[in-house]
């Protein structure tokens, strides 16, 4: 007579239970009072009208990137978010607002001032904050790279196909013992005949599973300097490796990356990166645009809340008749005023060279600590629905963590502020500091 072992009997249980019950009710019939995020809010955060600011082009630019990412992107992004999984069919949604490239001129780039690029980053991260960071690493970090520090042959080469999203790049400086202090990286660069190796590592890196170019920083062995590199995604020695076990931008593919050995054509430097200073010309723009992302973040949930509070009853009323409720309103109102603000005079000094880095770390640092605590009261005001991404409030409530440390920590660019405004850098502990000098 046959018998079961005890491992049998597990097996079967844990069979068994796993097909208890039916599958999940649609949102819509689950909770039939409040419109999921499927269906996006109308934009209803501009309430100091700071559109009249705007130019009509730059109008324009928003009412389309915010009419595609709606329509496109709000039904269908929730599931990937879930899964972390990237949309692929979404890029060619995304490549028809012309974005990619931003403030780039020429080689089919769109020409944007950086106050279109800007406004265009917050209305994608207004409905998806992974889309608009997906953007950020292709266009503001890997293709504004080449652009200003690649060869014209580079710039002929690469820049067309990755302005119309026909290829996809990536940014890769961060080390896995190296995030904050980025200058101390050690991936090396050998010069061998006719090209270079590269041994190393990065983490971090976002796009970079299937990311068709690389952009690399490793320190020159000779020179003990910092150069940048166009690494192809298929150069024998590259391991790309998914970073698992996220709980916020889960849909951005983050990656560590091995380098072995991976030899890189001398066409392929990057002539405009000779030391680590040279990071900091695409820095200074892109820490303008990573300055939006938080921006759009809290326009989407003010936009989801607004509606929700309206829609969804308590006690015999609208949840937005009660003033606790209100007041939170408020207060997520006035705070993206004045993201929207200090978003928009950042671009003008930038437009009229009068921008500092420290004026482009205080709007980084200050825009994702008002965006923390704007998605936090939104969440709050949800309730329960606050923890589903069908309502887009948790999502972006998790997204925003990953914001307030890339780019330069909260932090980081605090300290970046604080040693222009005093004259005195505090990156290293002084009791630290004064040892290593003995």
């Amino acid at each position: 007579m046959a018998t079961s072992t005890p491992n049998q009997g597990s097996c079967s249980k844990e069979v068994t239970s796993s097909r208890i019950g039916l599958p999940a009710l649609d949102i819509s019939a689950a909770f039939p009072q409040a419109t999921p995020a499927s269906i996006f809010p109308p934009s209803a955060s501009d309430y100091y009208q700071f559109d009249d600011l705007l130019s009509p082009e730059v109008k324009a630019l928003q009412r389309k990137v915010r009419e595609v990412m709606e329509k496109e992107v709000a039904p269908i992004i929730a599931p990937y978010w879930e899964k972390a999984e990237f949309p692929f069919h979404v890029i060619p949604k995304l490549a028809t607002l012309s974005v990619a490239g931003g403030t780039i001129k020429g080689y089919g780039c769109p020409g944007l001032s950086i106050t279109g690029s800007a406004i265009a980053t917050a209305e994608i991260a207004r409905v998806d904050a992974s889309c608009s960071t997906f953007i950020l690493a292709h266009s503001s970090l890997a293709m504004l790279t080449i652009a200003l520090c690649g060869s014209e042959a580079q710039k002929q080469k690469y820049l067309p196909s990755l302005a119309q999203l026909h290829t996809v790049a990536c940014w890769a400086l961060t080390e896995p013992d190296y995030g904050s202090d980025a200058s101390s990286l050690r991936t090396m660069a050998t010069k061998v005949a006719g090209g270079w190796i590269i041994d190393g590592q990065k983490r971090w890196i976002a796009n970079s599973t299937f990311a068709d170019v690389l952009v690399v920083f490793a320190r020159n062995t000779s020179t003990n300097q910092i150069n940048g590199f166009i690494v192809k995604k298929d150069a024998p020695g590259l391991r790309t490796t998914k970073i698992e076990n996220k709980i916020g931008m889960r849909i951005v593919q983050n990656c560590d990356i091995l380098f072995k050995k991976v030899f890189v054509p001398d066409e392929d430097r990057l002539p405009g990166v000779n030391s680590f200073q040279d990071t900091n010309k695409v820095l200074a723009v892109s820490r303008v645009i990573v300055a939006w992302q938080p921006i759009g973040i809290s326009m989407g949930v003010f936009d989801m809340c607004h509606r929700y509070l309206k829609e969804r009853k308590q006690f015999g009323v609208p949840l937005a008749a009660f003033q606790i409720n209100q007041e939170k309103l408020v207060r997520m109102l006035g705070n993206i005023q004045a993201m929207l603000l200090i978003g928009w005079r950042l671009c003008k000094l930038y437009e009229s060279g009068k921008m500092t880095p420290g004026h482009a770390s205080l709007g980084k640092a200050w825009t994702s600590l008002k965006a923390r605590e704007t998605v936090s009261l939104g969440r709050e005001l949800l309730g329960g629905n606050g923890i589903l991404t069908d309502f887009l409030v948790a999502k972006a409530f998790c997204d925003m963590e990953p914001v307030f440390s890339y780019e330069g920590t909260y932090d980081i660019n605090s300290l970046v502020t604080a040693r222009e405004i005093t004259g005195i850098a505090s990156f290293k502990p002084a009791v630290l500091g004064k040892a290593s000098r003995l």
